[in-house]
């Protein structure tokens, strides 16, 4: 957690300091005044996800230094505790032993991005304050394996089940062959509502005036009206928070 906070502490230093020494250049361009943005964005976070998560951001201008947004942002959030490891056949699938759902966030949110320094020539580096606040829904979807059951009679061999993961039943990691196909409890899935909260800084940049590309770091923080249950044996949290580093890329116009 420290290092994570160093390091988006120093990216926003070095970015801060480029701006900085950009803002001496002379201007050489005139300046259009946009109204709306469109970002699309990929990120990576602390949750201990597999592929981070995506948003859309659509913004309109509130005054010149002041752009409200609204915000759609899915993630995949793992617990802490889960673990990979393969099942016991001859061509062995990957499950996480102990993991009772499969958990997704889905945020909608509004917020703003405040321009701290502005881009006033081309190829010039800009400075923004982003902040969101709005609905989180989380998507449980429960965890089905397959589970291998010998004949009965004295008969050889045996026969797989897909069955919905139970702690209590299924103990013996050796009849375990992997998870079973994700379509497998689809129709089980709950849903956990919530809210989150998001901050962080936005270094932008690009080649022309109505294309932006910006790198943004910060913190999110979602708490849910119960806890979630991720893993069996564990603590169902009700609030989860950490940092991430997304890299946004859109159009003004």
């Amino acid at each position: 957690m420290k290092r994570n906070a160093y390091i988006f502490f120093f990216l926003g230093s070095v970015f801060a300091f480029l701006n900085t020494k950009g803002q001496n250049a002379p201007i050489i361009e005139p300046q259009i005044m946009y109204t709306q943005s469109n970002q699309f964005s990929i990120s990576l976070n602390s949750f201990n996800t597999k592929w981070g998560g995506m948003y859309y951001r659509h913004g309109w201008h509130k005054t010149g230094t002041q752009l409200n947004h609204y915000e759609i942002d899915i993630e995949r959030i793992k617990h802490a505790k889960e673990v990979r490891r393969s099942g016991f056949s001859d061509n062995p699938n990957q499950y996480q032993f102990g993991r009772l759902n499969v958990v997704f966030f889905l945020r909608n949110g509004v917020g703003q991005t405040i321009i701290i320094t502005d881009k006033p020539y081309k190829n010039a580096v800009g400075l923004n304050f982003v902040y969101t606040i709005g609905s989180t829904i989380a998507f449980l979807k429960p965890v089905f394996i397959e589970v291998y059951y010998p004949y009965e009679g004295g008969k050889s061999g045996g026969y797989l089940v897909s069955e919905k993961y139970d702690p209590e039943k299924h103990t013996d990691v050796y009849k375990i062959y992997g998870n079973s196909s994700f379509g497998s409890g689809l129709s089980e899935t709950k849903l956990v509502f919530g809210g989150y909260g998001r901050s962080g800084l936005q270094v932008e940049w690009g080649p022309y005036p109505d294309e932006t590309r910006s790198l943004e770091a910060g913190i999110t923080i979602d708490a849910f009206s119960k806890g979630l249950p991720i893993m069996a044996h564990s603590n169902s949290d009700q609030v989860f928070y950490g940092f991430y580093i997304a890299f946004n890329w859109g159009k003004k116009k």
